[in-house]
Parts: C-alpha cells; sequence; structure tokens
C-alpha cells in the first residue's frame, strides 16, 4: 500500500511539473514613446516597462519589448504577431479586441491650454468651435466624442506628446487633453521657459482613467498570461516594488 501511495504521489509531481514545464516563460510585448511612463531611451525603458517587467518577473515570465508607433503597436497584437501592449485604457472596442488585465493604476486626465489662448470650459459643450490636439490612438478625450462626431470640435492628432505641446505653446490647437502627469513631464521636456509659464489646465474638465495589460485574442496562451500578470502585479504590490517603481510617476509634479 505504501509503495502504491509513493508511485501515485511521484505520478502526481511529475504531471504537475510537466504541466508547468508547458507554460511560456518568455511574454513579447509592443511599446512605445510615453515618457516618462514608457520609452526606448529611458532607464529599464520607463517606469511603467519597469513596472510590467517586474510583474511578469515576479511569476518566471521574462518579457521582450518591440517599439513601435502607437497604431502599428495596437495592430501587431490584434493580428497575434505580438502578444500584448500596454499601458492602455479600455474600451468597448478594446475589450472586443484584446484580453484585458486588472487595473495597473489610475490617473487623472486635464485639459491643458496656453494663457496665450485661454479657454474657459465648464462642460464639453463649452469647447465648441476649438481645435483638440491629441495622440494617435489615444482614448483621451472621450467626453467630446459626440462633439468630434458631429464636427463641433475639430481634431489634430500627432504620433508623440512633443509634437502635441508645442503644438499647443504655437496656438495650433486650443487644447489638449491629456494625463495631469504626463502632460506637465512634456511641458517641462519640450517647451521653453517662457512658454511652460504659460500652460496650464482647467480643474473644471478632468476624467479618470485606469490603464490596463492588454493581451491578443489570437494568442493562445492570452488567458494565462493575464492570470500570470495579475498574480505577479499582487505580488510587487505586497513587497513594496509597486511603489517604488511607479508611485513618483502617478502623482503630479509642479513644473518648477
Amino acid at each position: 500500500m505504501f509503495r502504491l501511495l509513493l508511485i501515485q504521489l511521484l505520478a502526481l509531481c511529475m504531471s504537475v511539473s510537466v504541466a508547468a514545464a508547458g507554460k511560456p516563460t518568455k511574454i513579447r510585448l509592443t511599446n512605445g514613446e510615453w515618457a516618462p511612463y514608457q520609452s526606448e531611451n529611458l532607464p529599464e525603458y520607463g517606469a511603467a516597462s519597469e513596472l510590467v517587467t517586474k510583474a511578469f518577473e515576479a511569476v518566471g515570465i521574462e518579457v521582450e519589448y518591440g517599439f513601435f508607433p502607437w497604431n502599428r503597436a495596437m495592430m501587431l497584437v490584434e493580428r497575434g504577431a505580438w502578444d500584448g501592449t500596454f499601458m492602455w485604457v479600455l474600451t468597448p472596442e478594446r475589450e472586443r479586441l484584446y484580453l484585458p488585465s486588472d487595473p495597473l493604476f489610475t490617473l487623472r486626465e486635464v485639459v491643458f491650454f496656453s494663457h496665450d489662448n485661454p479657454v474657459a470650459a465648464q462642460k464639453a459643450e463649452d469647447l465648441t468651435g476649438k481645435v483638440m490636439g491629441a495622440l494617435d490612438s489615444s482614448a483621451f478625450g472621450r467626453q467630446f466624442t459626440p462633439l468630434v462626431e458631429n464636427d463641433s470640435i475639430i481634431v489634430a492628432r500627432v504620433p508623440n506628446n512633443q509634437q502635441l505641446f508645442q503644438m499647443l505653446a504655437m496656438g495650433r490647437v486650443d487644447f489638449v487633453p491629456e494625463l495631469e502627469t504626463s502632460g506637465y513631464d512634456a511641458v517641462r521636456e519640450y517647451l521653453t521657459e517662457d512658454q511652460r509659464n504659460r500652460i496650464s489646465h482647467l480643474e473644471s474638465l478632468t476624467y479618470p482613467w485606469s490603464y490596463h495589460l492588454l493581451i491578443s485574442r489570437q494568442t493562445e496562451d492570452g488567458p494565462y498570461f493575464v492570470d500570470a500578470f495579475n498574480r505577479g502585479m499582487a505580488i510587487i504590490r505586497a513587497n513594496g516594488e509597486f511603489e517604488r517603481i511607479i508611485g513618483s510617476y502617478i502623482r503630479p509634479k509642479p513644473i518648477n
């Protein structure tokens, strides 16, 4: 009897080992330029990239990053050429195309403007007739969608925050919906001191966004990757890595 139990136990251990061995130990994620969270030119590829790396590392998965323009980054994952992409807010369309993780964190979107061309608004409709600047593939400015669809607001889209905030400073767009954190980071990095001093935001129009990892529905191991990432995030939240990596980046810093 003891020998039979020992054989059964060994068989169970072997089956568990085989099952574990069959799980992927590497994931390929598309990335892009959105400082300070993501950039090919930042240490650890930016704070959000490091966060994702550490979460997967905590559950034994290595991350390979590929850097692309945002439109292409999304398309490659949609087609299953790459496993996933981050950090994205959820929309009904994205939930249809991708498998979302639990939220990484929540950030506040605000409406930026220049005092050379001041705007005042208590609701989205107050900006009728204005030109809105936005990033390619960005969901920012969702509250203005009905006005955009009926041509009450014109949208000028560009590939990165450098161009976006330089357009705002030069008066080529009237307002820019962006995160308070990354928006002011772009203001500090890309604008002159005089331009920086003229940029502000409206406290009357704010919008909370939760950010997610998105995994391709074409990837066979998609559900496993989502579950593994969620478990990894729980681990690094508990051990303090989350706060060390991203804490200072999810709270807005003063311009000066």
